[in-house]
C-alpha cells in the first residue's frame, strides 16, 4: 500500500477509534479544519454565508394547526496572512412552533454558535492558537456556554494529500444549563479545562476525501468532586460524482459523562447531501 494512503487510513481508524470505542460524544460539533486554508496561502480572504428560511404548518386537528418557523444561518469568514490566521465561524438555528399562538407559543429548538481563533505561526510543525467562543443549545436545556483559551498545535503529518494536527492547551469554561427536575432554576459551573484535539483531511482518492476532528476535553469540578469529561467528534466522507456534484456524508457527536444537570449524555447527528461547486 502506498506509503500517504497508510497513513491517510491510519489518521481515519484514529478519529473512528475516539468516536466509538473511547467514548461516545455530541452532534452540531464545531469542525475548525474545514475554514482552515493551504499552508501556501497568503494574505487571502476568504468566507462564505448562508441562510434558509422556512414556514410551514401541518394538521393537528380540525381547527387547530401547527405551524412552523424555522431559520438557520451560517457564516465562516477567515483570513491568511503570511505568518497566522484568522478564523471567525458562526451557526444559528431557530425553530418555533405554533408561533401564530399566543397560547401555544413554544420556542422547541434553538442553538448556535460563534467561534474566534488565531493560529500563530501556522507554518511551523509547532505553532500556537489562541480562541474564544459562544454557545447556546437551548434544545437541550444549555441557556450559556462560554470558553476562552489557547495552546498548542503540532503538524504530525503535512502532505499533498494529507495532514494530521495535534492540538493541546487549557481553557476556561462558563456554563448555565436549565435544570429539567427544578423549574426556572439556572445551574451554573466554572472550569478550568485541558482541551485537546486531533484532525485530519485526506484524499483517498481522486474522487474520494474525508476529513475529521475529535476533541477531549477535561476538567476537575472541586465542588462536587468529580471529573467532566467531554468527548466529542466531526467526520465527513465526500464522494466526487462529476467535476462539480459531490455527495457528502457527515457524522457528529458528544458524550458527556458528568453533566451539571440530568440531560441525555450522548447526542449525535447523521447528515446526507448533494453538494454543488461553482
Amino acid at each position: 500500500m502506498h506509503s500517504k494512503t497508510l497513513i491517510s487510513a491510519l489518521a481515519i481508524l484514529l478519529i473512528s477509534l475516539l468516536f466509538f470505542t473511547v467514548i461516545p460524544a455530541k452532534a452540531q460539533i464545531l469542525n475548525i479544519e474545514r475554514s482552515r486554508v493551504d499552508q501556501d496561502t497568503v494574505n487571502y480572504l476568504t468566507g462564505k454565508a448562508g441562510v434558509n428560511f422556512s414556514l410551514f404548518n401541518r394538521n393537528a386537528g380540525k381547527n387547530n394547526p401547527n405551524s412552523y418557523l424555522q431559520l438557520t444561518f451560517n457564516g465562516d469568514l477567515a483570513y491568511i496572512s503570511n505568518q497566522h490566521s484568522y478564523l471567525l465561524l458562526n451557526y444559528y438555528n431557530y425553530l418555533l412552533v405554533n408561533y401564530d399562538s399566543e397560547e401555544l407559543r413554544n420556542t422547541v429548538a434553538s442553538t448556535g454558535y460563534s467561534h474566534f481563533r488565531i493560529n500563530f505561526f501556522r507554518r511551523r510543525k509547532l505553532s500556537y492558537e489562541v480562541f474564544t467562543q459562544v454557545q447556546a443549545d437551548k434544545a437541550r436545556g444549555l441557556e450559556l456556554r462560554t470558553l476562552a483559551g489557547g495552546g498548542l498545535r503540532i503538524a504530525l503529518l503535512r502532505e499533498k494529500d494529507v495532514n494530521v494536527y495535534f492540538g493541546t492547551g487549557l481553557m476556561h469554561e462558563h456554563e448555565e444549563w436549565e435544570n429539567p427536575e427544578q423549574e426556572n432554576r439556572l445551574v451554573t459551573s466554572d472550569l478550568l479545562k485541558s482541551t485537546n484535539y486531533i484532525s485530519t483531511k485526506a484524499k483517498l482518492s481522486d474522487n474520494v476525501s474525508t476529513e475529521g476532528i475529535a476533541y477531549c476535553q477535561v476538567g476537575y469540578d472541586q465542588e462536587a468532586e468529580v471529573f467532566r469529561n467531554r468527548v466529542s467528534g466531526d467526520v465527513s466522507l465526500s464522494f466526487k460524482l462529476t467535476n462539480k456534484l459531490s455527495f457528502r456524508t457527515n457524522f457528529s457527536c458528544t458524550y458527556e459523562d458528568e453533566p451539571i444537570v440530568p440531560v441525555t449524555k450522548f447526542v449525535y447527528a447523521i447528515t446526507n447531501g448533494i453538494q454543488l461547486a461553482f
